[in-house]
């Protein structure tokens, strides 16, 4: 959990963020993921520039892993700056995954959107680390998670930590801010049911 999100080109503000890095993405020869997202996919993000602006830019979902194949998409709030593979990065590098909605299942199998009460587009607080692979360097991010509301609770044992948006520049830059929010209440989401 989160393992699947929603980022719908039918919001202005989402298809905004992606034409603004589509250029980078063909340049690099890089599909950016939009409708249903996947770990390990290319996706957009949210991070400030040196001019202290927030800009969106590509990472790629998932942290690898120790071993082969392995890839951590998730960190806990409760335990962020305890993982010796997520401390320098959340205090350093924090970002923000914006989307339309993220993905759960039923104990009956069955696919539900969780989406925001106030507008089409929320946005998740993450981190980033630049990893070094056979081919150069790659920024690679996780999505962080902390307890369920009610909202998500009957579904689920953990949800996305979400960020408001009028926070996203605080959680970036500060640490002391980032660190309080990581105990923050979570607003009530929509459950939707949709077709898998």
């Amino acid at each position: 959990m989160c393992g699947r999100y929603s980022f719908d080109l039918s919001s202005e503000e989402l298809k905004n963020y992606y034409e603004q890095v589509t250029p980078n993405a063909t340049k690099k020869n890089i599909r950016i993921a939009v409708k249903e997202v996947f770990p390990s996919n290319h996706v957009v993000t949210l991070g400030i520039n040196q001019e202290s602006k927030i800009v969106p830019g590509i990472t790629r979902w998932g942290f690898q892993g120790f071993k082969k194949g392995q890839l951590m998409i998730n960190a806990r709030a409760e335990t962020v700056e305890e993982k010796k593979t997520f401390s320098k990065a959340f205090r350093e590098n924090r970002c923000v995954f914006p989307l339309s909605g993220f993905y759960e299942w039923d104990s009956e199998k069955r696919k539900l959107l969780f989406t925001s009460r106030e507008s089409d587009v929320f946005y998740l607080g993450g981190f980033y680390r630049i990893h070094k692979t056979g081919a150069g360097f790659e920024t690679e991010s996780i999505i962080m998670t902390t307890k369920p509301n009610e909202s998500v609770s009957p579904i689920h044992d953990r949800m996305p930590l979400i960020i408001q948006k009028d926070h996203i520049k605080e959680w970036i830059t500060d640490l002391d801010f980032a660190r309080n929010y990581l105990t923050a209440g979570m607003p009530e989401l929509i459950r939707v049911s949709t077709k898998i």
